[in-house]
């Protein structure tokens, strides 16, 4: 899953001709040519470990600070940043197994969960040095997303039940009680059998509007758009016409959305338009391939995800490859690797990209594992 901070650019007119061609839906097959010569390559650079750990990169900003988390074994996760080439862990809750971070916002401040020694995860704010669990109602909740006036948003779950017990929340921060914050949960899609009736959210952006998933009888999965008015009103992202069900992963702040569209025995990697349907735009894979997914999505609308070819009328997937949609076709992300710091890299994942183009994952570097920054280089 791809998690993200990103800034508004301050109007569709900074983003010119080439993304207002992107929002025409019914110019997508002229304008995702996949036979489109790359315009850029990418530094890659390796962000470090912690002493016997293997590290993981979740997300970064536009000023280029990461946020993850190094593991040194089962269920020894502590959260890191790492600022200014410096890799410095953020600190776990009193009495905690683990922590992750899973956002960051321009001003640095991370969120992302932790346990407090019973291995149930709290959502948690790492600012000024400290730990701070956002919600000890008792409950299982983490903490995705915040956004430049410190509005988060996450997933709750009031214990260890069926599905319905998992919604997608907002969290405030009370103005007269630093540290003390108030839950919004975002509502699921209304009818059908409560107790297969949930929603998750996956991504935000600065407006706060919500994407993830919603459950429900009356027709399974379907990717959820909550709108940021003030009754969060929810839309269905609907697959691509003929599929069966979908689901959203990432936005950006312009309100387009992107994930996957399932058919039977497969994925596509789609993305949705901030027009009033939300209109599924199917997106291209590599030559010969049949099956992928988009995670993430820029202010610029440059989208990662992955590529892959699935034998027709079974699960079986072959080897799945890293990909960018960008500059008006679809690239292999290994194959956009400088020569000289591309050497020894082998791409595993892909988990954000911010405004600058700047992309965070993981990969093998030399046969070891290791979190990655790709930065583009201007020709």
């Amino acid at each position: 899953m791809a998690i993200k901070t990103i800034r508004k650019l301050g109007g569709l007119g900074n983003i010119g001709p080439w993304f207002a061609a992107l929002l025409v839906s019914t110019c997508a097959a002229l304008f995702w040519n996949p036979a489109a010569t790359a315009q850029t390559t990418y530094s890659i650079t390796d962000l470090g470990t912690q002493p016997g750990a293997t590290c993981v990169a979740s997300a970064i900003n536009d000023n280029g600070e990461v946020v993850g988390h190094c593991s040194s074994g089962s269920f020894n996760e502590v959260a890191f940043v790492w600022r200014n080439g410096v890799m410095t862990s953020l600190g776990k809750l009193p009495r905690a197994n683990y922590s992750q971070a899973h956002a960051i916002n321009s001003q640095g401040v991370v969120v992302g969960e932790g346990d407090t020694g019973d291995f149930r995860p709290h959502p948690t704010l790492y600012r000024n040095g400290t730990v701070i669990d956002i919600d000890a109602s008792g409950g299982n909740a983490r903490a995705i997303y915040i956004n430049d006036n410190g509005i988060i948003v996450g997933d709750y779950s009031k214990g260890f039940g069926n599905a319905s017990s998992w919604s997608a929340v907002i969290w405030t921060e009370e103005a007269t009680k630093p540290g003390r914050f108030r839950r919004i949960s975002l509502e699921p899609y209304p009818g059908g059998d409560s107790k297969s009736r949930y929603g998750y959210a996956t991504g935000a952006n600065q407006d706060i509007q919500v994407v993830g998933w919603v459950q429900n009888s009356l027709f399974g999965q379907m990717g959820a758009f909550w709108n940021n008015d003030a009754n969060h009103t929810l839309s269905l992202l609907e697959p691509v016409p003929g599929d069966w069900t979908s689901i959203a992963w990432g936005m950006n702040d312009f309100g387009q959305a992107v994930g996957e569209s399932h058919p039977p025995f497969g994925s596509r990697p789609v993305l949705w338009d901030n027009d009033g349907a939300h209109t599924p735009v199917e997106l291209p894979l590599l030559p010969g391939d049949n099956y992928g997914s988009a995670g993430a999505i820029n202010n610029r609308g440059h989208i990662l995800g992955s590529s892959a070819y699935g034998t027709q009328g079974t699960w079986n997937v072959g080897p799945r490859r890293l990909v960018i949609w960008r500059d008006g076709g679809v690239f292999e992300l290994q194959s956009l690797l400088d020569p000289l710091t591309g050497d020894g890299w082998t791409l595993t994942s892909a988990s954000a990209i911010n405004d600058l183009g700047q992309i965070v994952g993981n990969g093998l570097h030399n046969g070891q594992p290791a979190a990655f920054l790709m930065s583009p280089v201007i020709p």
